[in-house]
């Protein structure tokens, strides 16, 4: 379909604009997506048996857009997931003749008595033939209201229009209303409507009309795309207020007007209400969008921390922040509290320059970029000099350059992502002091300067990761004092570069004290998303897939090939600070592999930016051979996944990939790497190794698609869990972390503990999250020990080595019982005094043989 795109010609003040068809499908999607779309998470589906059936991914404006162009149909699920909250209401009518339905009749006879009733209350609607037999009568609202507001509504329109009353004992028409009942209760997403301009396939495209209806035969046109974007653009959703006052519907009991202005206090004795902070801030593009999706219900995540971050310290219990979230539907009390209590403190207000930088937007010429929310709210309300002081430099340029925050995000690092969170950093970094911070900043100044200075990394631990019995991978452990000084200058080059790469991994998080880079785990849920659309969506099959996998990626990146590609966009500074980081990374690399300086080392923060700056660069000129268009990457580190449009030959760009990446020094992994051709056409195998199934696996976590879910809803998850995935040690860091259900961390305690014990394969944080399991939680712990199973951990392995560091941070962190650490102690680390092991393990076997409970006691 559009295989020969035509163009519109629109006069514009005077000039010609040409607007193509891809053009106006995509900016009906966007309209389509603001006005209807509730659940971000989930449609039904349309099966090639006609049926719909729920499937939960990102659902977005894109997703709409391929149901345009791929003749596509999908439901639009009225409610929230899980929440009693709307937008819109719909009266469907139809012709109960299947065979020969008369819509004309239908139109005279019920809808045109209806719409006049709604023209006399002011209430605007949008007409749509459904494509079959039906007519759609939609009125949406401009945010989001309760289920019960909108099923009292629809009940008190059906009262104002008599010609309704006939229509359910009808033998010629039928009506269905959404919603159909005033309760959300055992409904987890809600009643379905197509999705206007969906086409059913026993049936023609839908689409939207004025006034009279007469059916369409040029569904597929640019005049007709461009004719339902003008009645879409022209529509104007309902302000519910004024609706329920014209028709007289008492509100004054309902949680619409619940939210009062209230004062709260901020420092200094300063009195603001809710209100006045929505208002002020949205007199800003930025949160101005932000707001209208919190009131549509369609808030992206950073939204959340975008709020909190700048209203978080206003005062001593967060009650500003939590009330401007209660100001918006679907605001979740405890949900909300919770998060706040995790989470409040690694947000600070950002920079005008900052948050339009994330969000695409071009800032206004009235702002100033390097103030931030917070101060031009007090600025506006005349009380800027109360607070500056204490906020004025929490942007981005201190989060990223100050040295005290690159230590605190170094040992958050160092815990999270080596193979072994070694004692010895941690303690270094712990113990740095005021003079050694200062020591740092001077070398990091006369870098950023040009200065030559001697520099050699010094100190730095290798390990081996084995992954199978043939694959082995050496990771590095740098000394704190590297990790601090390489960390704090790759930081401040990318702010510098304002370089973002196309991929869901280790994107940095600039503004945060805490860390370096967002949590993978959350960005590699989104990477598996993404690919979920394509594989779970029937009109997306007619797509053409590959994979491509690297092999030994970061043992081929050249940085010196980084530095050229840059070289001539860098300013003086950034330039000073590539070259010590590449000279850095020559030196190291030749003393891990006698001589060769080919690489980055795989643990170190600035490695993974450079390689992800390398790939990036790389795969961008490349792709640039197909002019960008007809085709949509998506990357974790080294795996690629393409997915191509039907007209796109997908398989010339595979062959052109595979034959140039190991030109530019990277070598494929031909065992994975492969051209799936079109989707419709690939096994379940196929589709399983596509997502990853079989190392990654979100089944057992509540999230924004489950929301909290009961006990047997666990369980018959697990159980599903259970028959598609046999146990694997990879699975660990998953099963035993954060929001995983409990009932699935017993089952693998209680079946897979020895297995688990006995491994010597897998990745150290695995092994780590199982032991930090472990140590807090008694029953399994003491299980263990009355067995003697700690005796089938190899002592040679990385499983031991995450062990007793493991342990020692439980005991320093007071998070194991006492008494618990003592017969670990007793019955097991006495026992291995003289017995064979490294070094750095052994070390710390000797520390904790010197810690008794009493200590722990008094410490805690």
């Amino acid at each position: 379909m559009f295989k020969q795109i035509k163009c519109l010609d629109i006069i514009i003040c005077g000039e010609v604009n040409i607007v193509t068809i891809d053009q106006i499908i995509k900016n009906i999607a966007q309209l389509e997506y603001s006005l209807f779309v509730v659940n971000s998470y989930a449609a039904g589906i349309q099966q090639n048996d006609g049926r719909y059936i729920t499937k939960y991914f990102p659902m977005s404006p894109f997703v709409i857009e391929q149901m345009l162009k791929r003749q596509g149909s999908m439901g639009c699920y009225q409610q929230g997931y899980k929440t009693n909250r709307i937008k819109w209401i719909c009266f469907d009518f139809d012709c109960k003749d299947k065979v020969e339905p008369n819509v004309l009749s239908l139109y005279n006879q019920c809808i045109v008595p209806f719409i006049q009733m709604l023209d006399e209350f002011e209430i605007n609607y949008m007409l749509e033939f459904s494509g079959r037999r039906g007519i759609h009568v939609w009125i949406t609202f401009d945010k989001l209201i309760a289920k019960e507001l909108g099923y009292r509504i629809v009940c008190k329109l059906e009262q104002c229009c008599p010609a309704l009353y006939g229509i359910m004992e009808s033998k010629e028409w039928g009506l269905d209303r959404f919603p159909a009942t005033d309760s959300s209760r055992n409904n987890i997403v809600g009643k379905q409507v197509k999705f206007p301009l969906s086409c059913h396939m026993s049936g023609d495209r839908s689409f939207f009309f004025t006034r009279v209806f007469q059916k369409k035969d040029d569904t597929e046109s640019e005049k007709f795309f461009q004719e339902q974007l003008t009645i879409l653009e022209d529509y104007k959703p309902n302000d519910v207020e004024k609706v329920t006052i014209r028709l007289g519907i008492d509100i004054s009991q309902s949680d619409e007007v619940k939210l009062k202005y209230r004062k709260y206090r901020l420092v200094d004795k300063l009195e603001i209400t809710v209100d006045q902070v929505i208002d002020i801030l949205s007199e800003t593009e930025v949160f101005k969008k932000i707001f209208l999706r919190m009131k549509q219900g369609l808030a992206m995540p950073q939204d959340w921390t975008v709020l909190l971050g700048t209203l978080y310290l206003c005062d001593s219990n967060a009650q500003l922040v939590k009330d401007v979230f209660r100001k918006f539907p679907n605001y979740d009390e405890h949900k909300t509290y919770s998060n706040i209590e995790k989470v409040g403190g690694r947000y600070f207000p950002a920079t005008f320059e900052y948050l339009y930088h994330i969000y695409g937007m071009q800032i206004e010429s009235s702002l100033d970029g390097q103030e931030t929310s917070l101060h031009y709210l007090l600025r506006k309300c005349g009380l800027e000099q109360n607070i500056l002081v204490q906020y004025e430099e929490l942007n981005e340029k201190k989060a990223v350059s100050d040295i005290g925050l690159t230590v605190k995000k170094e040992k958050a690092y160092l815990k999270d992502n080596d193979e072994v969170p070694d004692v010895s950093i941690w303690n270094r970094l712990c113990n740095l002091r005021q003079y050694d911070l200062k020591y740092y900043d001077d070398i990091i100044e006369k870098i950023v300067r040009g200065e030559k200075i001697e520099y050699v990394p010094t100190e730095y631990k290798v390990y081996e990761r084995e992954e199978s019995s043939e694959k082995v991978r050496r990771l590095v452990s740098l000394s704190a004092k590297d990790r601090v000084i390489t960390t704090n200058l790759a930081l401040r080059l990318c702010s510098k570069m304002k370089i973002n790469w196309k991929s869901f991994s280790y994107h940095i998080s600039y503004t945060s004290q805490e860390r370096i880079f967002y949590y993978w785990y959350s960005s590699w849920g989104k990477f598996i998303d993404h690919i979920r659309v394509f594989t779970e969506i029937p009109f997306m099959d007619n797509y053409e897939a590959f994979y491509i996998d690297l092999k030994g990626f970061y043992d081929h990146i050249d940085f010196v090939s980084v530095f050229r590609s840059f070289e001539n966009f860098l300013d003086e500074e950034t330039k000073n600070i590539f070259v010590f980081l590449t000279e850095f990374n020559d030196i190291l690399m030749k003393k891990l592999q006698n001589g060769r300086r080919i690489g980055v080392p795989q643990g170190p923060a600035y490695a993974r930016i450079i390689a992800e700056m390398f790939l990036n660069q790389l795969l961008e000129s490349m792709c640039q051979q197909f002019k960008n268009s007809g085709f949509y990457m998506y990357r974790y580190v080294d795996d690629i996944v393409f997915f191509c449009e039907p007209d796109f030959d997908g398989k010339a760009m595979y062959d052109y990939l595979i034959g140039t990446l190991p030109s530019a020094g990277l070598p494929i992994n031909y065992d994975k790497t492969k051209y799936f051709g079109k989707i419709s056409s690939i096994n379940d195998e196929d589709r399983r190794e596509l997502l990853h199934q079989d190392s990654f696996n979100y089944e057992l976590k509540e999230n924004e698609y489950t929301g909290i879910l009961v006990e047997e809803e666990r369980r018959k998850k697990l159980k599903n869990y259970l028959m598609k995935n046999p146990f694997n040690v990879g699975s660990l860091g998953y099963i035993f972390g954060t929001n995983t259900f409990s009932e699935a961390q017993s089952w693998c305690l209680d079946y897979y503990r020895e297995d688990i014990l006995k491994s010597c394969n897998g990745r150290g944080s695995n092994f780590r999250k199982f032991y930090e399991f472990l140590f807090k939680n008694e029953r399994y712990m003491k299980l263990i020990l009355d067995n003697e199973e700690l005796e089938l951990i190899s002592l040679d392995s990385l499983n031991f080595s995450n062990f007793v560091h493991s342990l020692y941070y439980a005991v320093q962190d007071h998070v194991i019982a006492p008494s618990l650490f003592e017969r670990i102690k007793h019955e097991y680390i006495e026992k291995l005094f003289d017995t064979k092991m490294k070094k750095d393990d052994e070390i710390i076997i000797n520390a904790l043989r010197l810690i008794t409970a009493e200590v722990s006691d008094e410490k805690a």
